[in-house]
């Protein structure tokens, strides 16, 4: 069986594809057998592994930008015998024609769990909450199965700042107002330059600088992700 992780927030740059694509390749590196679905009709995470014409990547990359997600996927998933699947959702809310919603709410219908990358300003995580209606409608649509939501804050400044001190509380408190359960995760995610290098090199942080600061983040971030699908397994 396949554990599912859809990488998602309907706000545009928050670095869902970096998260994303950083932490199937940590996973891979520790020996799973790794999917990324790049769900984004833009096409960054196929960008990405194309940027090297031998992909460097130690996971699996596809396309499938369409809301037929948890209908589809699952057989592929099974027949290929893939430990994880993260799905890098596009940004967009439900409401718009362009169909991007139905996207990531046919991911959302497919995973265990959601990783919501959210940058540390008040404005991102008020735009960020456009997520909540759309968590609550899937919720009711799961028919009350459990679904994890996991907040990791992403492009925190490396030193010390006022706003990134008051990051987590902040983010705690905007969430919480809902009625949706959502663990601020304890890894935080800081802008550093390695994140930005790697992609046009076509490979992950762990592989392109495995001594760097980035590195050792998403390290830290993939086994805190590990230690809570445990624990929801052990909940279920």
């Amino acid at each position: 069986m396949a554990y599912v992780i859809a990488v998602a927030n309907q706000k545009g740059g928050c670095g869902k594809t970096t998260i994303s694509m950083n932490i199937a390749g940590c996973l891979a590196r520790n020996g799973y057998k790794v999917l990324l679905v790049d769900a984004d009709p833009q096409g960054s995470a196929i960008q990405w592994r194309n940027n090297r014409e031998d992909s460097a990547l130690p996971f699996h990359v596809q396309s499938f930008p369409f809301p037929t997600l948890h209908k589809e996927l699952p057989p592929q998933i099974l027949q290929a015998g893939y430990e994880i699947v993260l799905i890098d959702c596009p940004p967009g809310a439900a409401a718009k024609p362009d169909g991007k919603g139905d996207i990531t709410r046919s991911a959302l219908l497919f995973a265990h769990a959601i990783l919501m990358p959210v940058r540390p300003t008040p404005l991102d995580y008020q735009a960020s909450a456009i997520m909540l209606p759309l968590l609550q409608d899937v919720s009711f649509m799961r028919n009350q199965q459990k679904l994890a939501v996991l907040l990791v804050i992403n492009g925190k400044p490396p030193s010390r700042t006022r706003l990134g001190a008051e990051a987590r509380t902040a983010a705690e408190q905007i969430f919480s107002t809902e009625g949706i359960q959502i663990r601020v995760l304890d890894t935080e995610i800081c802008t550093r330059q390695t994140y930005a290098e790697a992609p046009s090199a076509g490979k992950v942080v762990v592989d392109y600088d495995p001594k760097s600061k980035a590195s050792e983040e998403i390290q830290a971030l993939t086994k805190e992700v590990l230690e809570c699908l445990s624990q929801m397994i052990a909940a279920a």
